[in-house]
């Protein structure tokens, strides 16, 4: 079994070139599944989609939801790929079995007005709390994740263009194209507080810790998680990848032009935000619509 789940993990990383954390679920899930088969007496080999549907209907029973059992499935059809890569089995059963519908969960997001808030009250005579601000200014005017954000080396913004070039997911590069706020406080941050921080004239890194190195995502999501606690603020840094979409959408911005900016491989994970957009109309025309409830 060791042996079985150290080839798919090499499998997952060199034929499939999924992240790390894809890698460990996926490797998380074969091997529970590997270890119910055995308590049946199962071999992979000889498995079919029976198998799958019973594995999941033990672990529906323990508590999984829809959303693990999605999780599961995906696991399974990717440790299937492997199986049959290696000449173990001919089909995939777990292609035959179809993912449960999830309840749709619409992302948190913040208003215009709360991220102002958020975004003025970093101290400008704090040189930490400067590079603070250009970074979850640099997030809100973009879209990008915190871990495409602090993988940023200087050479990733091109300030003649006002873009900056990240490589997201899979090793997939785009170019993002940020707001005024954000060039003046990237330009503001690279002439007065990024040379304060460097301790090596080599270090390649945009965001700097205070010991000169490439700032962490755990270091920045520590100090994003004080920032709103100072105010008062349910949020977190994702909230304002997901405050973004949802402000362009509500601008009027394109659904494709969106999908590319977020980097979505799937303009359906990126509809999502038209959903949101949906709600705060259906709000809106519930308060102020004189087709509403007459006590409103």
């Amino acid at each position: 079994m060791r042996e079985e789940l150290r080839d798919f993990s090499r499998y997952i990383i060199y034929q499939r070139r999924l992240s790390d954390k894809t890698r460990e679920v996926y490797s998380s899930e074969a091997e529970r599944y590997l270890v119910y088969l055995a308590s049946q007496g199962r071999d992979i080999d000889g498995t079919d989609a029976d198998d799958v549907e019973a594995y999941i209907m033990q672990r529906r029973s323990e508590g999984a939801g829809e959303r693990t059992e999605g999780r599961i499935l995906s696991s399974l059809r990717a440790f299937y790929r492997y199986i049959i890569f290696r000449g173990g089995a001919e089909g995939n059963p777990a292609e035959l079995i179809d993912k449960p519908r999830e309840k749709e969960h619409l992302p948190r997001v913040i208003s215009v007005e709360e991220v102002d808030r958020l975004l003025d009250s970093f101290p400008k005579d704090d040189i930490l709390s400067r590079r603070d601000y250009t970074l979850f200014e640099l997030i809100y005017s973009s879209g990008m994740r915190i871990s495409e954000a602090v993988a940023l080396d200087v050479s990733s913004y091109r300030k003649d263009d006002g873009v900056v070039s990240v490589i997201g997911k899979r090793d997939k590069e785009r170019l993002v194209f940020i707001g005024e706020s954000a060039r003046n406080a990237l330009d503001i941050y690279l002439a007065d507080v990024r040379p304060r921080l460097v301790a090596n004239p080599r270090e390649t890194a945009l965001f700097l810790n205070r010991r000169g190195g490439r700032i962490t995502r755990q270091a920045a999501h520590k100090r994003f998680h004080e920032a709103v606690g100072r105010i008062g603020l349910d949020a977190t840094i994702h909230t304002l990848r997901h405050s973004f979409a949802s402000h362009m959408i509500e601008n009027g911005a394109d659904i494709r032009s969106v999908q590319e900016m977020l980097g979505h491989s799937d303009v359906r994970t990126t509809q999502i935000y038209t959903h949101l957009d949906t709600s705060s109309l259906l709000a809106f025309f519930d308060r102020y619509s004189p087709l509403g409830d007459a006590d409103e």
